[in-house]
């Protein structure tokens, strides 16, 4: 009954908003309903814990998820998620009750959420998604988050779930070191390019989620990704990801992955990985040949990203949004 009170509150409240601007509302009637129901996102009905995915990291996670929920749309699934960026529990609890009838039962083929690396295990507890998608984990907000390792442990027991599927960036030394505790995973990367770069001898690098000790790139497709090893242990990327973006033509915006040549919406290096990653789930979570997700990339725009290209008059505006 108390599950049932906070449904049709948080639905009220989106009646009232939606009224007012149908564009807002993105966390607010979760938040409210939660403070009925604290348990309420475990309450809903016809969720497949197989068919949900989880996107974490400290960068990439809006862009991977509207990405991704627009390569499904395209190839005819139906998609509940969270694509205004709302990622902590309320706002989970928000796209669950804007898609679920007045029971609280969702239908859908898959179910996307951006999540919180610092809430993940919050989320996790109530909706137990069988996949997780680690974009990097990196440097961000120290005044939140505190240091790196701080988030290491906190999202590291939700990867050690049992059945829990990982896709992990293969270049990225502490997204990557999660392979150590689950056997089941997916790795994407990124061939070497023309904006890759070195950095001089000496120049700081940083140190081993797993043993401490110094890792060393070969070379950086983005700052502190690339191919990698520690000088100390094990941890070290694949000679080759389980699904590489290769062949990458800025100019031409264009590149290729599992053989076929794919669109390039955004020609910056940084998105390279939501390319890879978006590909690799496509197919693995969601059974989309990379063809058919090709298909999506020639019409994605971005939502609520970290980077917008806007037009005003005769002008273009390239927008990107710092957190620092």
């Amino acid at each position: 009954m108390k599950f049932l009170l906070a449904l049709w509150f948080g639905k009220a409240i989106n009646f009232l908003i939606n009224i007012i601007d149908k564009t807002r509302g993105s966390n607010f009637s979760g938040e409210k309903a939660l403070l009925i129901d604290k348990q309420m996102v475990a309450h809903f009905k016809g969720i497949d814990p197989e068919k949900v995915l989880f996107i974490t990291g400290t960068n990439g996670k809006s862009t991977s998820n509207n990405l991704i929920n627009h390569i499904l749309k395209t190839n005819g699934k139906t998609v509940i998620s969270n694509l205004e960026g709302a990622n902590l529990l309320a706002g989970v609890a928000t796209a669950l009750l804007k898609s679920s009838n007045l029971f609280g039962r969702v239908k859908a083929d898959y179910f996307i959420f951006e999540t919180d690396e610092r809430f993940l295990p919050i989320i996790h507890a109530q909706l137990p998604a069988k996949n997780l998608l680690v974009t990097n984990l990196q440097k961000d907000q120290v005044q939140r988050n505190g240091d790196l390792d701080f988030i290491y442990r906190k999202v590291a027991p939700v990867m050690k779930k049992e059945g829990m599927r990982l896709f992990l960036n293969n270049e990225e030394p502490r997204a990557k070191s999660f392979d150590q505790v689950t056997s089941n995973v997916i790795t994407y990367g990124v061939e070497k390019h023309a904006d890759s770069f070195v950095k001089q001898e000496g120049f700081p690098t940083m140190a081993c989620p797993v043993c401490h000790h110094k890792i060393v790139f070969e070379h950086y497709n983005n700052d502190g990704v690339g191919p990698f090893h520690c000088t100390h242990c094990g941890n070290k990327s694949n000679p080759e990801a389980d699904y590489v973006v290769r062949d990458v033509d800025f100019a031409g915006r264009k590149f290729t992955a599992e053989g076929v040549e794919f669109n390039m919406p955004y020609n910056i290096p940084y998105m390279l990985y939501n390319y890879a990653a978006a590909v690799a789930v496509a197919k693995e979570f969601a059974g989309i040949e990379p063809a058919d997700a090709a298909k999506a990339f020639g019409s994605f725009k971005n939502v609520g990203g970290r980077f917008e290209i806007l037009k005003y008059k005769d002008k273009t505006i390239k927008y990107m949004r710092i957190k620092q």
